[in-house]
C-alpha cells in the first residue's frame, strides 16, 4: 500500500500547474510569519532608567550645600552632579 501512495503522490504533483507552485511558496511564508506574529508577547520596550536626582540639586560649593538656606550639609559621596569628583 505504500507504494501505491508514493506513485500516487508522484503522479498528483506532476499534474499540478507550475504557476501553482510558484505562488504556493509566498503564502506558507507570510502564513508562517502571521503565526509568529500572534504569539510575539506585546510588551513595549522599557524606557532608559531617568538619571538620579541630586541631592544637592547642582546648588553646592566644594561638596557642600544649604537645603534649607541656612543649614550646611554634604553632598553624597558619590553624587551624580560631580560636585565631590575632585577636580
Amino acid at each position: 500500500m505504500n507504494v501505491y501512495r508514493s506513485i500516487l503522490a508522484l503522479l498528483a504533483s506532476l499534474s499540478a500547474d507550475p504557476a501553482e507552485i510558484d505562488r504556493e511558496q509566498p503564502r506558507a511564508a507570510a502564513a508562517v510569519a502571521a503565526a509568529y506574529a500572534t504569539f510575539a508577547p506585546d510588551v513595549a520596550p522599557t524606557p532608559p532608567p531617568a538619571p538620579a536626582a541630586c541631592g544637592c540639586a547642582g546648588k553646592c560649593a566644594n561638596g557642600i550645600y544649604k537645603p534649607d538656606g541656612r543649614i550646611e550639609m554634604k553632598c553624597e559621596p558619590n553624587c551624580p552632579c560631580g560636585c565631590r569628583k575632585p577636580r
